[in-house]
């Protein structure tokens, strides 16, 4: 029996029996573990290592990685089912193979951040209340066939606007734009990985709020590893995240859970509803909450 049902027949399907591939984004970075987590997963993992040339060695580090995401895209546009690519310094949750899927499987231009930083809620979709959501890392997420040639247009249009030789902040316009192709980006109720690594030095300089540090303000179950980060301490990785938590508190606290947009009228009632999964959503993680993906 095909370990690749068809995807749509049922919601919240395991990710290991819908992701059919994961390609791992590296350059010289030792991703052994990430490999094997993602193996252990049954998300049969891929590592794609860049090969600059002495041209794209001196662009920004930035511009660097969009390349490397660009190649993951073009694999991604010629493939059936769908795409987990994560970059190097993601660490993802232990059992997330056997984690639910957290978008509508029913619509071909759904896709979702496995790892989201800073997300901000835009609309809760169907009976299942899905989180249709903004984000900006990519540092883990899943793809279609579909989505990946829209992310393959962004790039082009970002190189054509912006050109290759300064940094900017891909990954701020990129949802906005695969939105303005049709594409539908949601979030897990509580993160399904995250961010290990250390924050490119070019965001600080370019003044990128906390110089472009970001973490998971939850997660869905223990990591498979501990991420980069923690220097090997367990202290350490416990005090980021209780800080990456406080953090979420106070985005909610701020009003910075629910975005407004033209795509989506709310009225008090779906504002309360909202509000009321942000709060649900930073509580600690149940076994219902794992097993079955329900928001409320």
């Amino acid at each position: 029996m095909s370990k690749f049902p068809e995807e749509r027949d049922k919601p919240n399907r395991p990710l290991n029996e819908l992701v059919r591939r994961s390609y791992i984004l590296a350059y010289t970075e030792d991703v052994g573990p990430l490999f094997g987590a993602l193996a252990a997963e049954q998300l049969n993992p891929e590592i794609l290592r860049a090969s600059y040339s002495e041209a794209e060695l001196t662009l920004p580090r930035a511009i660097r990685t969009f390349l490397n995401h660009r190649a993951a895209w073009q694999r991604a546009s010629e493939q059936e089912g769908y795409t987990l690519i994560c970059e190097s310094d993601y660490v993802p949750c232990r059992g997330v193979g056997s984690l639910p899927s957290f978008w509508p499987l029913s619509d071909p231009m759904g896709w979702g951040y496995l790892y989201a930083g800073s997300p901000r809620l835009l609309a809760l979709i169907g009976e299942r209340r899905y989180l249709r959501a903004h984000c900006s890392p990519l540092v883990g997420y899943v793809v279609n066939a579909a989505i990946a040639r829209i992310l393959c247009d962004f790039f082009q249009s970002e190189i054509d606007r912006h050109g290759t030789s300064v940094y900017f902040p891909f990954d701020a316009h990129l949802q906005w734009f695969v939105m303005g192709g049709g594409g539908n980006a949601f979030i897990p109720m509580k993160n399904y990985g995250e961010h290990g690594g250390f924050p490119n030095p070019e965001h600080a300089v370019f003044g990128l709020p906390r110089a472009g540090q970001h973490r998971a303000d939850n997660l869905a179950t223990r990591l498979h590893f501990l991420p980069q980060y923690s220097r090997g301490s367990i202290f350490r990785y416990l005090r980021v995240r209780a800080y990456a938590r406080l953090l979420g508190v106070g985005r909610l606290l701020a009003n910075k859970w629910v975005l407004n947009t033209n795509a989506y009228h709310h009225g008090l009632l779906d504002k309360v509803e909202m509000y009321t999964v942000g709060v649900k959503r930073l509580l600690p993680s149940t076994r219902r909450d794992v097993a079955t993906g329900q928001v409320i």
